[in-house]
């Protein structure tokens, strides 16, 4: 654990580590303390002011009491800091969830908004007006009539085949055009190709790639959405989507989504799967041709959520880890890129999604 950005302490003016012995911290003192001496800097304010902090610093630590109580200090410090990233990080979980179970509630306001209302109910028709009873005139049938009566006569055998058998061929013309379109809906796709999700994380490095048919999609009825999942304009550039936390933002590694060599827009998510529940903790929107950033990510274990704009597709990454190392001259961190391309082929290491693993 380090202290914030703001925050320094004896070591850190001292520039040594905390389990540093007395002799490298003599060794230090007495370097900087030539590299900022007045006689070299006399009309110098900002030297002045560093050469202070470098005595009191030594004044501290060459002392083993008042040494110890400088620790006690950093860790009291350390155990503040850390409570209140737990306390924050807890808050905006809880917002996150607030605004998720917000915009549920919105969505399903709309959808009985847009649902059409029952027709009215059918009322019970008026009785008829009574009318004087008529007599009606039995109905001749053809075979009460006469020989050669005219129309009464019934139709020739011959005539009554010729209706069947165009009764019969109009339903055979219907099945065969029913038949030719279900075999057109089921036909051979069209030649595969790939795209490929790669990510580079010093000091190795991990591929992921999917292969997909070109322009196919998860479903035949998906249209590109013209506004995002909340309901505001695409931006017109790469970026944190509006509307969506950022959180864990309390570290030093980064993560590029290069989506430069691919012709569509994504929409990706950085999931942090530290716990039973996946969280997105970043939400961006990264257009065909460039790429974005995201930085001040805490270590941890993510994996990368990403969906096609063009096809509706969702995939996953695999998972991977974000970890920061503190070395004696500062602490280093991960800079990761994954990289969004097209090629001819490739084994299929990115897992595909559903909706609901999208959150």
């Amino acid at each position: 654990m380090r202290l914030s950005r703001l925050m320094h302490s004896h070591y850190d003016n001292l520039k040594v580590s905390r389990d540093a012995p007395a002799e490298v911290i003599r060794a230090a003192y007495k370097s900087l303390s030539q590299k900022y001496h007045p006689d070299r800097h006399a009309d110098s304010e900002e030297a002045n002011r560093i050469m202070r902090l470098l005595n009191a610093a030594y004044d501290v630590l060459r002392d083993p009491e008042k040494r110890a109580e400088h620790d006690q200090w950093i860790v009291a410090q350390e155990k503040r800091e850390a409570d209140q990233k737990q306390r924050q990080a807890t808050q905006q979980r809880q917002a996150y969830r607030a605004a998720q179970a917000q915009q549920q509630r919105q969505a399903a306001q709309r959808q009985q908004a847009q649902r059409p209302a029952p027709p009215p109910a059918a009322s019970e028709p008026e009785p008829a007006a009574e009318q004087p009873a008529r007599t009606r005139k039995p109905r001749r049938s053809w075979r009460d009539a006469p020989p050669n009566s005219g129309p009464a006569t019934p139709l020739p055998k011959l005539g009554s085949f010729a209706l069947y058998l165009g009764i019969g061929a109009l339903i055979v013309v219907l099945l065969s055009d029913w038949s030719g379109d279900n075999a057109a809906g089921r036909g051979v796709p069209a030649a595969a190709t790939a795209s490929t999700l790669s990510s580079s994380v010093p000091p190795s490095a991990s591929s992921l790639t999917r292969t997909v048919a070109p322009g196919s999609t998860r479903d035949s009825k998906y249209i590109r959405p013209t506004l995002t999942p909340r309901g505001l304009p695409w931006p017109t550039r790469s970026g944190y989507l509006p509307g969506y936390p950022v959180l864990n933002d309390s570290g030093l590694s980064t993560l590029t989504v290069d989506n430069s060599a691919s012709p569509s827009d994504v929409m990706v998510k950085l999931v942090s799967v530290e716990g039973n529940t996946p969280l997105p903790v970043r939400t961006s929107y990264v257009r065909g041709g460039t790429s974005f950033t995201m930085d001040e990510i805490s270590p941890g274990s993510y994996d990368l959520r990403y969906q096609s704009l063009d096809t509706g597709e969702l995939f996953r990454s695999e998972r991977f880890e974000l970890a920061e190392l503190r070395e004696s001259g500062g602490t280093s961190a991960n800079r990761n890129v994954f990289r969004l391309y097209g090629v001819p082929g490739g084994t299929s290491r990115s897992v595909p999604i559903s909706e609901r693993d999208f959150p």
